[in-house]
């Protein structure tokens, strides 16, 4: 914004003055933070921003201000802030140099995810801190493009022990304060009542009666911009007509109406003048000068508006203030101001300046024209290619508004939808999606359409269109049908991946039906998406037996596959590591897609694999593992700007304890939404703490219901509670038929998994005499990596039994063993029950080897980084995996060595609390 022109004392706002002196002092010392400063047209940010900046002699600033002209480029924003650092990017690590250079144009390569290019902005500006302390300040940050505005809220987010403070000005308003959500705010109000008056005083010449100065203040709010401007013009009788009770002066419309007024006095050559700086609007002084020339305006037309102290040109021009841009827009005809932009197309093109030439040549175009839709398309596929997909959608949205032809028109329009849901707004697609007439759509145009459409509605989790997303996808599959059989499976594996969340309530579609549709689609075209429906669809229609060998088959893609081409078949992992009882694959084949999205900064697609990673470790009763999963998806979504949106696992939920009726109020409203499959797995959970609280019958009526009515892999890990629930409530003959599917999967599979559940449920339904080497078999099975919660309630349930064998000093043995675990597992509901064995046994109730409530305690990220410098990673490979910089690591590395009193890694793995 522009420079508001009062003396720094009169500004009256030593609070807010001192606020940015103390995030500065905080950057000097090597503690990274950011501040978002704004509030209302002339509240005086810019002078805040500058006044405060002016003071920081001891810190190097570097000011990057927005530019309307580049809100529509990608990265534009961030290629002029990084500059005067760039030399340093040779030194950040490969992955992250790469992303930056190709978000930047100066390297080709695929398009970077956007958390990667913030976190290669982080490492930058921690390296640039290090020679010298860094102030970053994004005056009109509201006029960054969104990529660049997005790259540094993720940095700013992740500033920590970096001598770099980011201070960004914005006008109030939900889109920057959406992108730049988590970072600390600074609103502006406006000038005390006492300086108001001692400024509106100064700039009005006849003497003031006080009551309607005070209420011309009041009106205003204290607005240093409105009192000065409007002062200037006003008279003792314009004051005295503020009277009490009028409504308050609309600044913006008032403001601009004003500078209007002084506009009109110039000549028309100044005016012609302004109006290209207007629409050049970065001030870039060689340029506006190239084109007023073209239009053969001379360099003394703006003198007057210099004299009038509307606009100051120096190495650059710069308006006294926004709302005198606007005036200067606003006030032009239509025909003056596509004439404006033509030169400026003009000098772009001729300095190769190819993204602002399409620029404005779009905003030169007379109505529709394809030359210049065909240009904004082309600078569109090169701003998407550079990972730029919110400036792709807005350019492909602008094109379609420019395509004379109907039909290019809506296919253009279904392209920028599909940008922006791949830049995650939701609402922009919708709206664009809105514009599109489906009648002009060529088949494949339509399915593309349909696919975004489903997208959209999981994205925003539309609860009216989730039961719909199936089918919406099959109708996708079989549009492309015939023309694109690649995308017509791609698409079939989404709909199998939404039919997991929704399961029975996707309208129209039971599993039944998607198995056979799945099926169709394996002959369309050979390769792994073939082999992935083969697999599904037999699970889904075959006998087990029949379906476990192709399943197998399709498991083998995961160590055949490249990382890149696995990601985006992480949805598939589950159902047939899963359905081949192999949980502890299942955790390990995610927890490498986890590393492969964590290393592309595929964040949205690592917080769905930690959710999925959290349930698997519900259901393998280890809910502090689940725990520390979700809590890295808390974590990513902080970095994102996306804290109100906290990770929910309403399995984990209900294992960590819910009051009485919330477990089912839960289930019911995920129902509700349209989430079957998260209600499914809530109601098992739901049965799981019923048996762990000895409620046997609730349970039984839970988990008769999940198992005779299967779900894929869904129910497989429910069977053995099945057996518990009954043999505890007497439903005998329910608990052999599940023991007999247990012991077909354990036959079937070989997993270790299922024989030591078929084991178990062999010494739930066997005689006295023959239960004992049951439970010992399934004890010894079941002691394998990962399933520590399992073994844990295997003892559990041996020492119930040698309890009940008065065989008490054995039963305290393996109760206490069994209690210990499943506290330090969090499964506090099961060590509970161990306890009262335990005193039933004939002892007491305590417990040997639960965690030391004297233990240091360790942040989240503490832990995180102390666990993996351990195992031996390097500050960078840390920084790298946990999106901070090598500074954060170090920072946090020395507090843990304080906390648990060691002096290096190798002390520390011996030290360190374990998982």
């Amino acid at each position: 914004m522009g420079d508001i022109d009062i003396q720094p004392e009169v500004l009256g706002r030593a609070d807010e003055l001192e606020s940015l002196h103390t995030l500065i002092a905080s950057a000097r010392n090597g503690h990274g933070s950011a501040v978002l400063v704004h509030g209302e047209p002339g509240i005086g940010k810019t002078t805040l921003l500058e006044a405060a900046t002016a003071a920081a002699s001891t810190v190097r600033v570097s000011a990057t201000p927005g530019f309307a002209i580049e809100a529509e480029l990608a990265y534009s924003g961030l290629h002029r802030l990084v500059l005067p650092f760039g030399h340093h990017i040779l030194e950040l690590p490969t992955v992250q140099r790469e992303a930056i250079e190709v978000a930047m144009g100066l390297a080709a390569g695929p398009p970077p995810e956007r958390p990667l290019v913030g976190l290669a902005l982080l490492s930058l500006l921690a390296r640039a801190g290090d020679d010298a302390p860094l102030v970053c300040v994004l005056d009109d940050a509201h006029l960054l493009d969104r990529e660049s505005l997005e790259a540094l809220g993720f940095a700013a987010r992740r500033l920590t022990a970096e001598r770099v403070a980011l201070v960004f000005g914005a006008r109030d308003g939900t889109e920057t304060q959406r992108a730049l959500a988590g970072i600390p705010r600074l609103p502006l109000r406006g000038l005390s009542r006492e300086d108001a008056h001692r400024l509106l005083s100064r700039q009005v010449s006849e003497a003031l009666d006080h009551a309607a100065i005070a209420d011309a203040v009041e009106r205003t709010g204290g607005n240093p911009l409105a009192l000065m401007d409007l002062g200037t013009s006003w008279h003792q009788n314009d004051v005295a007509a503020a009277s009490p009770g009028r409504a308050p002066f609309a600044l913006g419309p008032r403001l601009e109406a004003h500078y209007g007024g002084l506009l009109a006095r110039l000549p028309s050559e100044a005016r012609r003048w302004l109006l290209l700086a207007a629409a050049e609007s970065t001030g870039d002084l060689a340029v506006i000068r190239a084109s007023a020339l073209a239009q053969g305006i001379s360099d003394r037309a703006p003198s007057p508006a210099e004299e009038a102290r509307l606009v100051e040109i120096r190495d650059h021009v710069r308006f006294r203030h926004p709302l005198v841009r606007s005036a200067v827009y606003s006030g032009a005809t239509a025909a003056e101001r596509r004439a404006a932009h033509a030169a400026l197309r003009d000098e772009a093109d001729a300095r190769g300046l190819a993204e602002l030439a399409a620029w404005h040549a779009a905003a030169a175009a007379d109505g529709p024209d394809a030359t210049v839709a065909a240009l904004l398309e082309r600078v569109a596929d090169a701003t998407g290619a550079r990972g730029g997909l919110a400036s792709r959608a807005r350019l492909l949205a602008r094109a379609a508004s420019l395509t004379p032809e109907e039909q290019g028109r809506a296919c253009r329009l279904v392209a920028a939808a599909e940008a922006a849901i791949g830049a995650g707004s939701g609402t922009l697609t919708r709206h664009l999606l809105a514009q599109v007439d489906e009648s002009l759509l060529d088949t494949a145009s339509r399915g593309r359409m349909r696919t975004v459409d489903a997208l959209c509605s999981v994205f925003l989790s539309d609860a009216q269109r989730l039961p719909s997303v199936v089918a919406t996808l099959v109708q996708a599959a079989d549009d492309f049908h015939g023309i694109d059989p690649h995308r017509e499976q791609a698409t079939l594996i989404h709909a199998l991946t939404f039919a997991l969340s929704t399961e029975d309530r996707a309208e129209g579609w039971p599993l039944e039906r998607l198995g056979a549709r799945l099926r169709a689609g394996v002959d369309v075209a050979p390769g792994r998406h073939a082999l992935a429906l083969r697999a599904a669809s037999a699970f889904a229609l075959d006998d087990y037996a029949s379906a476990v060998p192709v399943m197998r088959e399709a498991r083998r893609i995961f160590d055949d596959e490249p990382d890149a081409v696995l990601l985006n078949l992480a949805s598939f992992v589950a159902i047939v590591t899963v359905g081949l009882c192999d949980f502890e694959d299942a955790a390990a084949v995610l927890a490498r897609l986890a590393d492969v999205a964590r290393a592309r900064g595929a964040l949205r697609e690592l917080d769905t694999i930690l959710w999925v990673l959290s349930s698997l470790e519900v259901g393998r009763n280890n809910p502090r593992a689940a725990r520390g999963h979700l809590d890295r998806c808390t974590e990513l979504r902080r970095a994102l700007g996306h804290e109100e949106e906290q990770a929910v696992n309403a399995s984990l939920l209900i294992w960590e304890g819910l009051p009485p009726g919330a477990g089912d109020a839960l289930i019911s409203g995920m129902n509700a939404s349209g989430y079957g499959g998260v209600a499914r797995m809530a109601q098992g959970a739901q049965a799981i703490v019923e048996i762990g609280a000895g409620e046997y019958a609730a349970a039984y009526a839970r988990l008769a219901r999940l198992v005779a009515e299967p779900y894929l892999q869904s129910s497989i890990h429910h069977i053995p509670e099945l057996v518990e629930a009954a043999t505890r409530c007497g439903r005998v003959d329910e608990a052999e038929r599940a023991a007999a599917r247990l012991e077909e999967l354990a036959v079937t599979t070989g997993s270790p998994w299922a024989r030591g559940m078929a084991a178990r449920a062999a010494a739930l339904l066997a005689r006295d005499d023959e239960a004992e080497r049951h439970h010992l078999a399934s004890i010894a099975l079941l002691d394998i990596p990962g399933h520590t919660g399992d073994h844990a309630r295997g003892r559990l349930l041996y020492g119930e039994w040698l309890r009940r064998m008065r065989r008490r000093a054995e039963a305290r043995v393996q109760l206490e063993r069994a209690a210990a675990v499943l506290e330090d597992l969090g499964a506090g509901i099961f060590a509970e029950r161990a306890r009262r064995e335990m005193t039933a046994a004939g002892g007491d109730d305590t417990v040997q080897g639960v965690r030391n409530p004297d233990e240091p305690v360790l942040s989240f990220q503490e832990l995180q980084v102390s666990r993996m410098a351990a195992r031996g990673a390097t500050n960078v490979e840390i920084g790298a995996a946990l999106f901070i910089s090598r500074n954060t690591v170090d920072y946090h590395l020395r507090k843990v060595f304080r906390k648990l009193g060691v002096t290096s890694r190798r002390q520390l793995a011996e030290r360190l609390p374990q998982p």
